[in-house]
């Protein structure tokens, strides 16, 4: 049986600093608070800058529900700028701290394992298009794919069109749901946490799957190029 392939990119830590972007996220935050003070008109979409910064996060947030509240409210260019600029400003952070953990000895397993591979292999086919794929279907996990990226060393420029092309029209559709229907803020809430719920069922599921896959316990590191 021929062996799988190694990932193909050898994987370092970045040079900038850990501390650089959450700091300047926190800025961003901060000011976004201030101004939400200073304008309460315009609170609900300067608030929507740090709620942005965590719905776009590792951290399994509801967010797509806020995207379709403020399109009763607000112009739909408005809502989808602010979106898609604070989304970009994250995913810079994510894949810069998904680099960092996978750069470490410690995952050496979970990169050779013959899942990640054949992962990799599949994602590899169709790159910049999966990712696109995955920003705009609300059903479908973005996170193992930012995963996917930084193994496979996709160039973090391409990785942000990506994400302007798929967040882009996602959060248009949104916006438009929100425009267009009535919907009741708390029927939103409600959807919000059971798609929630769905996504950590999911995900728990896949983590039990991953456990049971024949030799998931005993998978033998394969050599790292570089």
């Amino acid at each position: 049986m021929t062996p799988l392939p190694p990932t193909a990119h050898p994987l370092s830590f970045p040079k900038r600093a850990y501390w650089v972007l959450p700091a300047i996220m926190l800025g961003i935050s901060l000011a976004a608070l201030l101004l939400a003070e200073a304008a309460p008109q315009s609170a609900r979409l300067w608030y929507f800058v740090p709620f942005t910064f965590l719905g776009n996060s590792l951290a399994p947030l509801p967010y797509d529900g806020a995207v379709v509240y403020l399109g009763a409210h607000h112009p739909l260019w408005l809502i989808v700028s602010i979106a898609v600029a604070a989304t970009l400003v994250i995913e810079m952070w994510n894949m810069e701290l998904l680099a960092r953990i996978l750069a470490r000895d410690g995952t050496r397993a979970f990169r050779n394992h013959r899942a990640t591979q054949w992962s990799l292999r599949w994602y590899r086919k169709a790159p910049f298009w999966s990712l696109v794929l995955t920003c705009v279907l609300p059903l479908v996990p973005h996170y193992p794919m930012r995963f996917l990226a930084v193994l496979a060393g996709y160039p973090l420029w391409k990785y942000q069109i990506s994400v302007i092309l798929g967040r882009g029209t996602r959060y248009i559709g949104l916006v438009l749901v929100g425009s267009t229907l009535p919907v009741p803020g708390a029927w939103i809430v409600v959807a919000s946490l059971l798609i929630l719920a769905l996504g950590v069922r999911g995900a728990r599921r896949m983590n039990r799957v991953d456990g049971d896959l024949p030799g998931a316990g005993r998978t033998r590191a394969l050599p790292e190029e570089g």
